[in-house]
Order: structure tokens, then sequence, then C-alpha cells
């Protein structure tokens, strides 16, 4: 009945951030895929709890969170899909940066998650580390360089992270991977944005699934690519809603064995909708979630 519960609060609430630094700050996603091509149906929602702590050049950012999915599945299924119908993937993380001049820095992340219980051998590790040059303060274009291992593809690997971000009247532009996104202000309040994302999560399953006296998994992985279109509106410095509709192009469930992946279950495409509610303790206004 809890998870109900959250999932109704999620639907009204969507995203809440608390504070800045030395702040904690809270983060809500909820989103729904009423029905892809194939047949399936799916709903998930995040949840994250971080505290910056700002240490000179020195800023680090400790989180713990939920990652959740729940789905539905068409009844031809030729495995047991029990252990991928309910997941909760909790994840601790750190993020630091260092600020070497006001054009230079250093991110690096880090996070550790598990799905089938606080178990070492079965945590799953990832992160990034990249630089970030600055050219111009006043009209900011910024270049991001560095690599990640992550699950953005499917497998976890080493990855690539580019990001080529700047502005030019109403517009701000960011190019690069894992995300492509044009956003367009409207107005002083409101905001329009398209974007095309790769999005990814590797966990461990609480339960090992046979799919042919063969082969056998115990790891999934989930690789989806989406083009969304989202509405921003602020009410004032502290409150803001966002409606947002997009399309998965790639909906895929990956399964292994000892990290080596023996089944790819095509999802389907199909629609995906979110929508939320944030609220900013902070005096930053527009603050936006990229």
């Amino acid at each position: 009945m809890h998870r109900y519960i959250m999932v109704t609060l999620l639907i009204a609430v969507g995203k809440i951030g608390f504070g800045q630094e030395h702040t904690a700050q809270v983060n809500l996603d909820y989103a729904l895929v009423p029905e892809t091509s194939k047949g399936v149906s799916m709903q998930s929602f995040n949840v994250e709890v971080s505290l910056p702590v700002s240490l000179g050049a020195v800023t680090l950012k400790p989180a713990v969170g939920l990652r959740n999915y729940d789905m539905e599945y068409w009844d031809t299924m030729n495995f047991n899909t029990e252990p991928v119908e309910k997941i909760d993937n909790v994840f601790a993380g750190l993020n630091a940066n260092y600020a070497f001049t006001d054009a230079w820095s250093l991110d690096a992340n880090a996070e550790a998650s598990w799905a089938s219980g606080l178990n070492l051998n079965e945590l799953v590790l990832t992160g990034n580390t990249y630089f970030t040059y600055t050219l111009n303060k006043k009209s900011p274009v910024a270049l991001q360089l560095g690599a990640q291992y992550d699950s953005h593809l499917g497998d976890l690997q080493l990855l690539p992270l580019v990001e080529l971000a700047f502005s030019m009247q109403r517009f701000h532009i960011k190019l690069g991977f894992p995300e492509i996104r044009i956003a367009y202000q409207l107005s002083e309040n409101s905001r329009l944005s398209t974007g095309y994302s790769f999005k990814g999560d590797y966990f461990y399953m609480p339960q090992v699934i046979d799919f042919n006296t063969i082969n056998y998994a115990d790891q999934a992985a989930i690789r989806q690519q989406k083009l969304s279109l989202t509405y921003d509106y602020h009410l004032d410095d502290n409150w803001s809603f966002s409606l947002c509709g997009g399309y998965l192009f790639q909906n895929h469930l990956q399964f292994y064995e000892d990290t080596q992946k023996v089944y790819d279950l095509d999802m389907g495409s199909g629609p995906v909708f979110s929508t939320g509610i944030k609220f900013n303790f902070s005096n930053n206004k527009h603050e936006t979630n990229d």
C-alpha cells in the first residue's frame, strides 16, 4: 500500500528541490509509459537526497536515493518475469567539484547501487570525471570533456562524456552525449525545451532467471533512448511546475550472466509522460534541471 501512496504523492509533487549549499536537497521524479508497441507498461520514480558542502574551492555533494521500476509484461513471455516486475535499486554516491580558476573546474562522480539487498558481491559501481572550461562569463559558453563508466547504452562500459553548452538570446543549447537539449525562454517565468537522451540502469536481480536450462542471468540493464518536449513554469522564486511528453525510440531490458549478455528483450517503443512541481528554499530565481 505504501508504494501506491508514494506514487500518488509523486504524481502531485513530481520534483522538489530544497536549498543550495549547506542545505539538504530532495529530488523526486515520476514517469509513466502507458503501453508500448510490444504491450509493456511501466512506471518509475527516482528519489534522491543530497547535502552539498562547500570547502573553499572544493564542493562535495554526498547523496543517497532510490530508483524504482514497476513493469507489466505481455502474457506470452517464455521466461519468469517476476524478478524484473518490481525493482528497487538503492544507491549512494558522491560528487566532488574543484574550481582551479574562474574558467576551469574538475568534477568527479562515483555511485554504488544495490537492487538485490546490501550485498557487497552484488554491488554495481559507476562514475565519471570531466573538465569544464567556461569561455565567457557574461554570455557563457562552456565545454565539458571527460569519460564515464556507466550503462547509458545498456552494458556497463567506458564511454565518452562531452558537452558544449551556449546561449543565443532566448535560446540555450546543450550538445553532447548522453544528452542533446535545446531550450527557448518563452517569458521571464516560462521555458519550452526539447531533448534527446540516452539513459540506462544496471543492477543485480534478487532472483536468478532461467531462460532455457542453458542460459541463466543474475544481472539486468534497462536501456532507453528518448525524445522529449518539456514545459516549465516558475510561479515565483520558490515554486515551479513542469509538464513533459516524449517518445521512447528504444526501450530494452538486457540480461547478463557474469557481465556477458545472454538475452535482449525489446520492450517496444511508445509514449512517455511526466509531470512535476518543484519547491526551492533558495532565492535563486529560475533554477533549471537540464
